[in-house]
Parts: C-alpha cells; sequence; structure tokens
C-alpha cells in the first residue's frame, strides 16, 4: 500500500486525495493554510486522508513513496528539492488523473485561449452525447472527474504549464499547443523554460497521436522537430495541408484524412475576434480527432456563449459599450482582445506586475487605444513604458470605480471601454473572477 504525500489542499489537492484514498492508499495532504471547506476535509478525514496544516518540513517525507504537488507548487520548493534527492517520485495531479483515466484524454495548453477552447470541445462533446467531463485548469479537479468518465467517453482537459512540470507517463490521444508568448516569468524564468514545460504535453505521444499546432507560432518549428506525435496545424491566415484553417471568406474548414471539411463561417458563431477563431478551429479538430460528427461540432460552436470574464459585454450606456474582459492576464491575451474590435478603445489595464516585455503590447495600443487607464500595483511600470513608446493619452487611477468613472467620462457615443488588464489581480483582488464581477458591478450603477 503506498503512501502518498500531496502538497497543496486546493481543488487539485483535495481532488488528488479523494482519488487516491479510494484506491487504498495512506494519503498526508499538507497545506500551510487551513482547509476553508470543513465538509471536505471531514469527508476526507472519513476516508482516513490525514491532514498536516501549517510549515512544511523535511520531514513530511518519511516513509513517502510518491509525491503529488499542487499547481502553487514550484519546482525551487525545498520540499520538491528534497524529494528529488531522496529519488522520491513527483508527480502533478493531471499525472494522477491520466493513471486513473478509462477514456482517451483531449488536452488543451497554450498561453492564451485554454479555457474558452476547453469549454467549446466540452459544448462539442455535450453536443455528441457522449459520456464526458471538462476539467483541469479550468477549475475541476481532473483527478476527480477521470476516473468517473467511462472508456467509452471523451475527457475534455485544460492543462498549465504549472501542471505539465511534473508530468511522467502523461499522454493524450489528441493534443493542441494555441500559442506560447510571455507569461509566468516569475515561476518559469525565462521563455525557453515556460516553453519546455509547456511541450511536456507531447513528450510522451507517437504517431498515433495527434498534436494540432499553430501555424502563426513562433515556437511551432521547433515544436515539430521535438514530437513523435502526428503534427496538424491551425491558421487564420493559410491553408494547411492537415489541421484547420479559416479561409478568407470566413469558413472554418477541416482538413483531415484527405478531405476538406466546412464547419461554420465565422459570421454564424456568437464569440468575436481572430483569436476565438483560433480557439474554435482548435475545439473543432480535436472534437473530430476524438470521434465526434460534424453535426454536433457545428451545433457546438454554434451554441457556444462566450464566457464570463472573456471580452464579456456588459451593458452599453450612452452610446458607449463596455467590456470585462478580466481573463487578460498577460499582455498577449490583452493585445487579442484589443484586436476583437474596430471601434475607438478605452482601456483599462494594470494588476499585479509578472514582469513580461511590454514593447509589442504598447505597440499596439498607441494603434488602437483612444485612451489608455492605469491601475494597480504595475502601473508606474506601465506608465514609463508607455511614455517611452509616445503615448500620451494616460490617466493613472487609484481604485477600479475610479478607472470605470474615468473612462466613461472620456468616452464617446460609439466608443468602448474595455477592462483588459494584461496583468493578474492579486494585488487587489483575490482572483480575476473577482477582479471582473467589481468592474461589472461599477459599470452597471453608472448613470
Amino acid at each position: 500500500m503506498q503512501n502518498i504525500l500531496i502538497m497543496g489542499a486546493g481543488i487539485s489537492g483535495l481532488g488528488a486525495a479523494r482519488v487516491l484514498s479510494d484506491q487504498g492508499c495512506h494519503v498526508v495532504l499538507s497545506d500551510l493554510h487551513e482547509i476553508q471547506d470543513e465538509k471536505k476535509r471531514s469527508t476526507l478525514e472519513s476516508r482516513g486522508v490525514r491532514f498536516s496544516i501549517g510549515p512544511q518540513t523535511t520531514g513530511l517525507l518519511d516513509g513517502i513513496d510518491t509525491m503529488v504537488v499542487s499547481p502553487v507548487i514550484p519546482r525551487e520548493n525545498l520540499l520538491v528539492q528534497e524529494a528529488f534527492s531522496r529519488h522520491i517520485p513527483v508527480i502533478s495531479e493531471i499525472e494522477l488523473a491520466y493513471r486513473v483515466a478509462k477514456a482517451p484524454i483531449l488536452a488543451v495548453t497554450g498561453t492564451n485561449g485554454k479555457t474558452t477552447t476547453t469549454s467549446l470541445l466540452g459544448k462539442i462533446l455535450e453536443k455528441e452525447g457522449v459520456p464526458f467531463a471538462v476539467a483541469g485548469n479550468i477549475g475541476c479537479s481532473l483527478s476527480r472527474v477521470a476516473e468517473t468518465v467511462p472508456a467509452n467517453g471523451l475527457i475534455a482537459a485544460e492543462v498549465s504549464s504549472f501542471q505539465l512540470e511534473f508530468v511522467d507517463s502523461f499522454k493524450p490521444a489528441a493534443a493542441v499547443i494555441l500559442n506560447i508568448t510571455p507569461d509566468h516569468m516569475e515561476r518559469h524564468h525565462s521563455m525557453g523554460a515556460y516553453a519546455a514545460a509547456k511541450a511536456r504535453i507531447f513528450e510522451n505521444m507517437g504517431p498515433e497521436n495527434a498534436l494540432l499546432l499553430n501555424a502563426e507560432d513562433t515556437y511551432t518549428p521547433k515544436f515539430m522537430n521535438m514530437t513523435k506525435a502526428h503534427v496538424y496545424l491551425f491558421s487564420t491566415e493559410h491553408p494547411v495541408a492537415e489541421g484547420a484553417w479559416l479561409t478568407q471568406e470566413g469558413m472554418l474548414q477541416l482538413c483531415c484524412d484527405g478531405k476538406t471539411i466546412d464547419i461554420v463561417n465565422e459570421w454564424e458563431l456568437q464569440i468575436r475576434g481572430k483569436h476565438n477563431m483560433q480557439n474554435c478551429l482548435a475545439a473543432a479538430f480535436l472534437a473530430y480527432r476524438g470521434g465526434c460528427s460534424l453535426d454536433a461540432i457545428q451545433d457546438g460552436l454554434r451554441d457556444y456563449h462566450a464566457l464570463e470574464h472573456r471580452i464579456e459585454f456588459v451593458r452599453t450606456l450612452h452610446g458607449v459599450s463596455y467590456y470585462n474582459d478580466s481573463k487578460a492576464t498577460n499582455t498577449d491575451a490583452a493585445e487579442k482582445a484589443l484586436g476583437a474590435f474596430h471601434e475607438p478603445v478605452i482601456l483599462i489595464a494594470g494588476g499585479h506586475d509578472k514582469d513580461t516585455p511590454l514593447n509589442s503590447f504598447l505597440q499596439v495600443v498607441k494603434a488602437h487605444v483612444k485612451h489608455l487607464i492605469l491601475l494597480g500595483e504595475a502601473a508606474e511600470r506601465f506608465k514609463r513604458a508607455a511614455q517611452e513608446a509616445g503615448i500620451t493619452r494616460l490617466t493613472m487611477v487609484s481604485s477600479m470605480e475610479e478607472a470605470v468613472k474615468t473612462g466613461a467620462a472620456l468616452a464617446d457615443s460609439g466608443d468602448v471601454v474595455l477592462l483588459s488588464p494584461a496583468c493578474s489581480s492579486y494585488d487587489m483582488y483575490h482572483s480575476y473572477e473577482e477582479r471582473g464581477c467589481d468592474f461589472k458591478k461599477i459599470v452597471q450603477a453608472l448613470e
């Protein structure tokens, strides 16, 4: 009987504890802070899970056979390093999920678009009518749901670089890397290490597996040389020999098995922006490789509505439209949001600074933004960089309420006020969801 140490009692840690205790393992679940959900704690304790709350010392590793780490635990963590030195295997919760899964996993990663693509895929699977689950970095424990989906079902999994750092045998039936742009430098320290973490999604894939890559992404040629999987491409710029693309006429097409299949025209969809067309292409391709019918793919894409906090329309007041894109926690995501609008945009940006480069983002701001409003911890660095880039239409504020009211005062009829922060939220909020909800509440209160 294995002795397992789980580091981190969040969604993934609690899910892993349930799965492993069900399998008869001796489980210790360690976290620095008390568990907020007492019901879940008592349920796990009744199953034999032992909780260790407070300082995490190397003594926790005594007698341990395997360590399972939650996404928040970095490679530099002292207990992780000690586990390595003791030759104790360290795995992530998605590795555990793969080991207990019966159904094929369709995996989605990338810097931006993961949640939308995974949710699109989930909508298609729902239309197909097969047993399915949507889980992973999307907010539901992948291991907890993976064991519940039968072999004739499908699992749509959003996986992050944090989770991929600690995989071993993880092997999705089909996978997509949507894009690689600067993010999480505070964790990975370099673009090379970040890209390498993402590349672990195909580490164990072979010729029988389908890997979809972005034809326009700079890392794609390198990934193509690294993988043994069958590589397909997707593009919104030009045709592809195998994969998926957006025609000049706006038709989303699949190019697979020697066939060209029209899916839907972009005007039939309820989401906007070229980046969302990429997400739709990726979801359609993965669903097709998973055996879904064309009808299910078409119906799923047509019925899909934008997720909350992702270029989410809030209201129109005095001819000014307000959009909540709080999920844009890096500069590339904010650039994509700006590209979705033809109207003049007043942009609210700033938050917890990830120290990502700003040059590309600010060139897009300079070209497309009528006025830039900055708030949060990153505001000063963004301001200096914006001024160096020649951006003069700029205002600093100290709160979301001030930002929204400033945007409303600056806007003319026909303008868009867009919250797309290009930063995470942890300086002022607990999450991007909380930030987005605050924005919407303030916008709804405007008169």
